[in-house]
C-alpha cells in the first residue's frame, strides 16, 4: 500500500517505531519527561485509542539509556506484581550490582584460598545466593533476586534497587481494581517515577477522594486534539495522499465520527484501500479516487437527491414529531409576482414548515429563490390556508447568506455525500437535528446541525 498505515493498534507496529506527532502530544510528552526525570507520579487520562499507550512507549524509548524503566502493561492482568516480576532482567541487576560487590570481596568470604584454588569471585556470590546472608544484605538480596514474587517483595525489590538505578515505572491500562495497590505504591515513600495510564471509563469509577486528588496532581489529560494535530498525524502516516485525506478527516472530526487517533488511522487505512482496488498503487488514481468520494459531482442533481431523502426521513419520523401531512414533491409558491418550487413541505399542528435544499461547491452564491423564500408567510393547500410557521434552507455552504426569518441548516460536504451514498443513520440523525430545532425547540434564526 502506498501509505504504511497500522493494521493494528499503532503502538505494536514496528516498521517505523513509535511514531508521536503533533504540537498537543509533543506538549504531554514533555510533560510526561518532566514528571519522570523529577521522580513524581503522574496520570495520564483518555478514552482508548487517543495515544495514552504511545506517550509512555515514547517516555520508555527517551529514557532507556539513563533510566532503569519498567513497562508494566495491565491490559489483561490482574496483579500488578505477575507484570513487574515478568519484566524484571535478573541479569541486568546482576551486572549493575556486581562491580559493588566486587569492591568489598572480603566481606562477602572470598579468601586468598578461594582464589588460589581457582573458584572465581562470581562463583563465590552464586555460592552465597541460597544462604541466610543473601536475605539479610542488600546487595547480595538484589544480586540473588532474593525476594518474593508477591506485591510486597515487588516494593521491597524497587526500594533496594534504586540506591544503585534511576527507576521509572510505566504502567499502562490501569483499571478500577488495580487502584488500590496503585495507591499502596503512591504512598509507600519510594521517591521513583511513577507514571500511569489510566482509560477514562477507569478513572470515573474511581470514588475514594484522596486517590483521586493524587492521581489529578499531575494529570495529563487527552481530552481533545487540535486540527493542527491531526494535520501532522495526517501527513505522518500518509504523506502521498494527505493534501486529499485531510479535509475529509477534519469533517469526520469535527462531526464526531471520529473522536480517536486509532480511528483516523483506521479510516485512512480504509479509505486507500477501498480507492486502490481500481488504482494499483497509482498516485495520481488513488488521489482522484478519494478527492471525488468526497465531493458533489452535479449540485444541482445532488440537491433534488437529498431532498428527495429528506422528504422520506420527514415521513417516517411524523409519528414522532406530530407531523400530519409531508408534501410528496416540490411545491410550486406564489410571491410577490413570481413563482418557485420549495423542495421541502410539511404541516406540524396545523402550521405549515417549507424548506429550500442548496448545495454549492465553493462557487459564489446568488440565489433569487432563497430571496423569495423569505417573502413567504402562508401557504395554499388542498384549498386551506397555513400560517408559514418556519422557512428553512439546508445547505453545505457556511458563507451562504439567508434573508431575515428563514433559518440556516448547515450540513458538512462529507454528511451529503455520505448521505447520497446510503448512510441513512447520518440521514436520520440530521433530519431529527431539524425537527428538533425547527418544531420542538423553536430557537433562533441559524440551527447548526451538528
Amino acid at each position: 500500500m502506498i501509505c504504511d498505515i497500522p493494521k493494528v493498534s499503532v503502538t505494536t507496529w514496528s516498521s517505523k517505531g513509535v511514531l508521536l506527532v503533533g504540537p498537543t502530544y509533543r506538549q504531554y510528552l514533555n510533560k510526561a519527561l518532566e514528571s519522570a526525570k523529577n521522580k513524581d507520579v503522574a496520570s495520564i487520562i483518555g478514552q482508548p485509542g487517543m495515544g495514552k499507550t504511545t506517550i509512555l512507549k515514547k517516555v520508555e524509548e527517551s529514557l532507556t539509556t539513563s533510566h532503569n524503566v519498567f513497562y508494566l502493561d495491565l491490559a489483561s492482568k490482574n496483579e500488578i506484581e505477575d507484570e513487574f516480576w515478568s519484566k524484571v532482567n535478573g541479569e541486568k541487576v546482576r551486572n549493575i550490582v556486581y562491580p559493588m560487590l566486587e569492591k568489598d570481596k572480603k566481606k562477602y568470604g572470598y579468601s586468598f584460598l578461594k582464589r588460589l584454588f581457582g573458584v572465581s569471585f562470581r562463583s563465590h556470590i552464586d555460592s552465597l545466593c541460597n544462604k541466610i546472608i543473601a536475605k539479610d544484605d542488600k546487595m547480595l538480596r538484589l544480586y540473588c533476586l532474593n525476594y518474593e514474587r508477591s506485591y510486597d517483595g515487588m516494593l521491597n525489590f524497587i526500594s533496594d534497587f534504586k540506591s544503585f538505578s534511576e527507576i521509572v515505572l510505566l504502567i499502562d491500562e490501569v483499571r478500577e481494581s488495580h487502584i488500590p495497590k496503585i495507591h499502596r505504591l503512591i504512598n509507600s515513600g519510594l521517591g521513583i517515577s511513577v507514571l500511569m495510564a489510566i482509560p477514562t471509563d477507569a478513572y470515573s469509577k474511581i470514588t475514594d477522594l484522596a486517590i483521586r486528588r493524587r492521581l489529578d496532581e499531575s494529570r495529563i489529560s487527552l481530552d481533545s486534539l487540535t486540527s493542527d494535530d491531526i494535520k501532522e498525524i495526517v501527513e505522518a502516516y500518509c504523506k502521498p495522499l494527505s493534501e486529499e485525506l485531510l479535509p475529509i478527516v477534519l469533517s469526520l472530526w469535527k462531526g464526531r465520527e471520529l473522536n480517536t487517533v486509532s480511528s483516523i488511522l483506521q479510516f485512512m487505512r480504509s479509505e486507500i484501500e477501498k480507492a486502490n482496488k481500481d488504482c494499483n498503487d497509482n498516485l495520481d488514481c488513488l488521489k482522484n479516487k478519494i478527492r471525488t468520494s468526497y465531493s458533489l459531482r452535479d449540485v444541482s442533481e445532488d440537491s433534488k437527491n437529498l431532498e428527495k431523502l429528506v422528504r422520506d426521513s420527514l415521513s417516517s419520523l411524523s409519528r414522532e414529531f406530530n407531523i400530519t401531512y409531508v408534501h410528496p414533491r416540490g411545491k410550486r409558491i406564489e410571491i410577490k409576482g413570481k413563482s418557485f418550487v420549495v423542495g421541502l413541505f410539511f404541516i406540524v399542528d396545523n402550521d405549515a414548515y417549507i424548506g429550500l435544499v442548496k448545495l454549492y461547491n465553493n462557487e459564489n452564491i446568488e440565489d433569487d429563490e432563497l430571496k423569495l423564500l423569505g417573502y413567504v408567510t402562508t401557504v395554499e393547500h388542498e384549498k386551506r390556508e397555513y400560517v408559514v410557521k418556519h422557512r428553512f434552507v439546508i445547505t453545505n455552504s457556511s458563507s451562504l447568506e439567508v434573508p431575515q426569518g428563514v433559518n440556516k441548516v448547515e450540513m458538512s460536504t462529507m454528511e451529503v455525500v455520505r448521505i447520497l451514498q446510503g448512510d441513512n443513520e447520518i440521514l436520520e440523525e440530521k433530519v431529527r437535528s431539524i425537527l428538533k430545532g425547527l418544531v420542538v425547540s423553536n430557537r433562533g434564526n441559524e440551527v447548526v446541525m451538528t
